[in-house]
């Protein structure tokens, strides 16, 4: 009998210790970049933090995933290959349109919690209001830019002003409409304007300060959005209660260690990472529809 009961044991414990290591896994956070490499190097020392605190939700190890498109990183979450998304908010609103992704935290990127963008003109441009962008050009940076494109686009139309696109800035320009060209770079924008290629451009407050230098004071300001967070943290569709609030805590307290500090600093300098406030919220829920219909899926 204690031989059979020995062995009864051994088996029952065989049997837990594998079913304990089926249910361990690895923690993947995921972005949307084409330079794999870079955004591997980056994210992959806080993927690793935050495992280690997410040991007893069945977290073993951090590893990171890099989507080429809105479209696949919707993929991913989905079928949960990926378990947090880490993006603007912008493109985070498109990826939970085609997925139910849920967002979680805001990120505090560089000390700053939020931002908003301006549209900018020259001083001696005689634009003095909206109305007066009819019949000109402004520049944005590039598609996927929340604050150089989605984020000014989707306001300017939501207090009328109409768009319509052009094969670049010495297009002919459109009559009722505002026309608008990509000019891929922040710096090109301000350049762009300064030398009267295009009227007016956009960009968040802050870079267009940073880059504009002693240039800023040739510049005025157009028209100011709202302010939407820097980044924010998604999880999965996928991801269980437990897991996405034993994440949160996890992400809450980072800076409140001096190993977290460093991690998040080596994190493309964040600061620290909140819960988003229930008014943000509510913004970021207002713009999904028109946000997804600029930018789509892809």
């Amino acid at each position: 009998m204690n031989f059979i009961k020995a062995a009864f044991l051994t088996c029952f414990w065989i049997g837990f210790l594998l079913g304990h290591g089926a249910a361990a896994r690895s923690l993947v956070i995921g972005t949307i970049s084409d330079e794999t490499v870079k955004e591997t190097r980056t994210f992959l020392p806080f993927a690793e933090f935050l495992a280690a605190q997410l040991q007893d939700e069945g977290i073993t190890a951090g590893e990171v995933r890099i989507a080429r498109n809105i479209g696949h990183m919707a993929e991913l979450l989905s079928k949960g290959e990926v378990d947090v998304f880490v993006d603007s908010p912008l493109v985070s609103l498109a990826v939970r349109a085609r997925c139910g992704s849920r967002m979680v935290a805001r990120r505090w990127k560089k000390g700053v919690a939020e931002y908003h963008s301006v549209v900018f003109v020259r001083r001696d441009s005689g634009i003095r209001s909206l109305e007066d962008l009819k019949g000109k050009v402004i520049a944005f940076e590039e598609a996927f830019s929340s604050s150089g494109y989605i984020l000014p686009r989707h306001t300017l139309a939501a207090e009328g002003v109409q768009f319509s696109a052009l094969s670049g800035p010495r297009a002919a320009r459109p009559g009722a409409a505002a026309g608008y060209v990509f000019s891929g770079d922040d710096e090109n924008t301000i350049e762009w304007v300064l030398r009267g290629v295009v009227d007016a451009g956009a960009m968040s407050l802050n870079g267009l300060r940073k880059r504009a230098g002693d240039d800023f004071a040739s510049l005025e300001i157009l028209y100011k959005t709202e302010s939407i967070p820097r980044h924010v943290v998604s999880v999965s569709p996928a991801t269980p209660a437990g897991l996405s609030d034993a994440l949160l805590a996890a992400l809450a307290s980072m800076h409140l260690s001096d190993e977290g500090r460093r991690v998040l600093h080596g994190f493309e300098k964040t600061t620290k990472f909140d819960a988003i406030p229930e008014r943000t919220r509510e913004m970021l829920d207002e713009f999904e529809e028109p946000v997804t219909a600029i930018i789509g899926g892809k």
